[in-house]
């Protein structure tokens, strides 16, 4: 923003993210300034990190939360350009406004546009989305992804995935919503649940490295790993899935009785295009099914 004085011009001077208990806001401050000279390289403080010189060309929204008790509340559509951080059991509720990614000047955006700070965490009611974001292709916490859950339980609920992509590249990042819990985190539970992931760049859902253990054979309820239905898309890569087995009623026992023959799986895909999930690298031991396919044929027969 600019006012054009006699000899004073107002510009606006945005700082980086300030992550609090109250609220997470990029923090912009009016000051009396000469007008300015073209752009110069600016250093970095790290990573994915933009230093608040290198904001003093950007104009658009920031990202405004409101935080009472444990949730924190999307103000409005707005603009990131590094990821916005979920702090340790909180829920992000985007009450149904648009984070939306782009790149900071002199740089490319890194990483997840959301993602979890601690090992809980939530998010609901929230669409991520990227814009003409550079075709640079990254590895590690810097690759691209909309939600990011990494070693988190929690859950990610009639959430919208859209447009995470870099163009037409070719670049092995750009997951719409991603869960994992590698390098030793331990034992997550992550419920993901109504949400939609479109136009994304590798994988729309992704689920990888988790260990998912069940109680073993039981006879009061039939679990299931992972499950993936309802005509959902995504990835099932790297897991180790066991212990998923129910000893309730069998068919045989159906037969004489009025019990309801349940099943457990390790992977369920339930009324789904098989062919639109991508397998590879799982680990199964101890289950009823290891991959259980529940079509809509056999639901209405």
């Amino acid at each position: 923003m600019r006012w054009n004085g006699k000899n004073r011009t107002l510009v606006t001077l945005c700082t980086t993210p300030i992550l609090s208990a109250a609220a997470l806001l990029l923090g912009c401050e009016h000051a009396a300034a000469p007008a300015p000279t073209a752009p110069r390289a600016s250093p970095r403080a790290s990573s994915g990190t933009v230093i608040a010189s290198d904001l003093t060309v950007l104009s658009d929204l920031p990202c405004l939360f409101t935080t009472v008790g444990t949730t924190m509340t999307l103000a409005g559509d707005c603009t990131t350009y590094m990821t916005i951080l979920i702090p340790e059991g909180v829920t992000l509720d985007g009450n149904g406004h648009t984070i939306m990614a782009k790149d900071p000047p002199l740089d490319h955006f890194r990483g997840a546009v959301v993602k979890n700070a601690g090992t809980a965490a939530n998010v609901v009611n929230l669409t991520v989305t990227a814009s003409g974001l550079a075709d640079v292709c990254d590895d590690g916490n810097d690759r691209l992804r909309g939600i990011l859950f990494d070693g988190a339980s929690g859950s990610i609920t009639n959430s919208h995935a859209i447009e995470i992509n870099q163009g037409a590249s070719g670049c092995q990042e750009g997951n719409g919503i991603e869960v994992r819990s590698c390098d030793d985190a331990g034992t997550q539970t992550v419920v993901i649940q109504n949400n939609s992931a479109v136009h994304y760049q590798k994988t729309g859902i992704l689920a990888n490295c988790n260990v998912v253990d069940g109680v073993g054979p039981v006879p009061y309820i039939a679990q299931n790993g992972i499950q993936l239905g309802f005509m959902a898309t995504g990835e099932v890569s790297g897991n180790s899935i066991s212990d998923n087995f129910y000893t309730g009623c069998s068919h045989k026992a159906a037969a004489k009785t009025d019990c309801i023959p349940y099943v457990a799986a390790g992977l369920l895909l339930y009324d789904i295009d098989a062919s639109m999930i991508r397998r590879s690298n799982n680990m199964f031991s101890n289950n009823q099914f290891n991959v259980l396919l529940v079509t809509y044929q056999s639901l209405d027969s």
